[in-house]
């Protein structure tokens, strides 16, 4: 019987470190890259940092630089009268908001943002 009774808690034990690790892997990422004359990629949702990075990197063009990254977040670009800012923050307004005030210009608005599903 003790046998078997610590086959169980072994076993509860090994399944609920598999669920702990699960748990981290469900993090997703986003960033944001900028480039001359006002280009911009994002990206958001990806498994890695790494593939956000690339995404918003391929979707912004060439001689772009990818100026923010996150997790379990949003992420915003503010674009207007020749200037960019780009923000993050775990409230999407609060992204908005800090993107805004980064782009350094009245006359920008909110050109994109986007929030991860987690």
């Amino acid at each position: 019987m003790k046998k078997y009774l610590g086959f169980i808690a072994a076993a509860f034990l090994l399944i609920e470190g598999v669920g702990a690790g699960a748990a981290f892997a469900g993090d997703k990422y986003g960033a944001v890259a900028t480039g001359a004359n006002g280009a911009y990629g994002y990206a958001y949702n990806y498994d890695s940092r790494a593939e956000a990075e690339y995404a918003a990197l391929a979707n912004c063009g060439s001689s772009c630089d990818v100026q923010v990254w996150f997790a379990n977040a949003c992420g915003a670009v503010a674009k207007g009268g020749g200037y960019l800012g780009w923000a993050w923050n775990v409230d999407k307004d609060l992204a908005q908001a800090n993107a805004l005030a980064s782009c350094g210009n009245g006359s920008c608005e909110i050109a994109v943002w986007a929030c991860t599903d987690r």
